[in-house]
């Protein structure tokens, strides 16, 4: 016996898949839309998300403010200037979505809901 007899990855045509693998597989969704594959996918899961597989109510946005465009966000000035350094020196182009450095909400909780341990006359 050869090893052609029983391997069945080279006896398939380029792209199609053999009667073997497709006996093994459930339902199987194939998606093309733009050249940004992972941002599409990404989008139909979370409309998945917001389906109950009977009707579709939800209506999402087109795009979320992200778009077609990746994202990369420094927490320092210093990291801030590594990035434009690295923009320029790969010649890419660049837009800043917001300016300024993370802070907490002013909303946020300052005191914590949880009870302060209990002492007794010694401090223990």
């Amino acid at each position: 016996m050869r090893a052609s007899d029983f391997i069945t990855e080279t006896t398939r045509a380029v792209g199609k898949l053999h009667p073997d693998q497709t006996q093994t597989m459930p339902i199987t969704h194939r998606l093309s839309g733009t050249a940004d594959r992972l941002y599409d996918l990404h989008r139909v899961m979370m409309a998945v998300a917001s389906s109950d597989g009977k009707d579709f109510s939800h209506d999402p946005d087109e795009e979320s403010w992200i778009g077609r465009n990746n994202i990369a966000t420094p927490y320092t000035k210093l990291e801030s200037d590594m990035l434009q350094h690295a923009y320029r020196a790969v010649k890419t182009w660049n837009n800043t979505a917001v300016d300024g450095y993370p802070a907490e909400p002013k909303d946020i909780n300052k005191t914590s809901p949880i009870a302060k341990p209990k002492t007794n006359r010694y401090g223990v």
